[in-house]
């Protein structure tokens, strides 16, 4: 076996005798959060070739190259790895543990097609909805999650860099929800392809339970379907099952869990 390098792009890949490739490993860094910068960690190694060492191999120059580049970085916030994988497999987990990473957080991509009908229901009386506006969404926001366990308790301005800091961010297709002065509810909205994101989605404590998340969930899947889209997908924490009920009521289905780990190594 021979390993091939192809530093250009931050890849290494590993082929047999017969060049076939066997294992691969890149990196990728992302600056985009202003709290943190982030490099993430991708590799796989063939079912046949693993528990042979090149796991270690890769994880060992995976770290490397990241620690390179946070070596040409200013030393003014925390440097992440993360690793981001679907394959629950326990030998993996154990490989990201050996090397210091912890778990982080893991999620249940739903979605839903939108050619089943839609819901109509209407927000209760008082309520509207109301031009996008991220002051107000910041402000649900922090009501919404503060209780949530590792709430971040982000500026304004570092949870607009995550949720609506990117270029499939769609603003015209995010739903704000008023009672009378007070912000109430909202919903950030994606557009990646053909699907419509729910990227976030949050009802002030003091609003729920009277079918203001449903009515939201079923404005942003009109909305997507207008907008000529055939999905609408979303993530939802694990450790919320109520809203992964919610979801599933108006026909979300799982498609995949995704979990990170993360270490921090600056």
């Amino acid at each position: 076996m021979r390993y091939q390098w192809r530093a250009k792009d931050h890849t290494i890949e590993v082929t047999d005798t017969n060049g076939v490739v066997v294992a691969s490993a890149w990196v990728e860094l992302d600056l985009r959060a202003e709290h943190e910068y982030r490099a993430y960690l991708h590799g796989e190694v063939v079912p046949e070739y693993r528990r042979q060492g090149l796991g270690s191999y890769m994880m060992n120059w995976m770290e490397s190259q990241a620690h390179q580049f946070f070596a040409t970085l200013p030393n003014d916030r925390p440097c992440v790895l993360r690793i981001m994988f679907t394959d629950s497999r326990q030998d993996a987990v154990e490989l990201y543990e050996k090397f210091g990473f912890q778990f982080f957080l893991a999620e249940d991509e739903m979605h839903r097609d939108l050619k089943q009908p839609i819901p109509s229901i209407s927000l209760p009386t008082g309520m509207n909805f109301v031009p996008w506006s991220p002051g107000y969404a910041f402000q649900v926001y922090n009501d919404a999650f503060r209780d949530r366990p590792g709430f971040p308790n982000w500026t304004e301005a570092v949870w607009r860099q995550n949720f609506t800091g990117f270029d499939t961010f769609r603003p015209e297709l995010s739903l704000m929800v008023m009672a009378g002065e007070q912000p109430a509810a909202y919903a950030v909205s994606a557009v990646e392809s053909n699907q419509g994101w729910i990227v976030q989605m949050g009802v002030r404590p003091a609003f729920r339970n009277k079918g203001v998340g449903g009515t939201v969930l079923a404005e942003a899947m009109r909305r997507f379907k207008t907008e000529g889209l055939d999905t609408a997908a979303l993530e939802v924490n694990v450790n919320n099952p109520q809203a992964a009920r919610l979801y599933e009521r108006f026909g979300f289905v799982l498609v995949k869990r995704v979990t990170i780990y993360h270490k921090v190594v600056r």
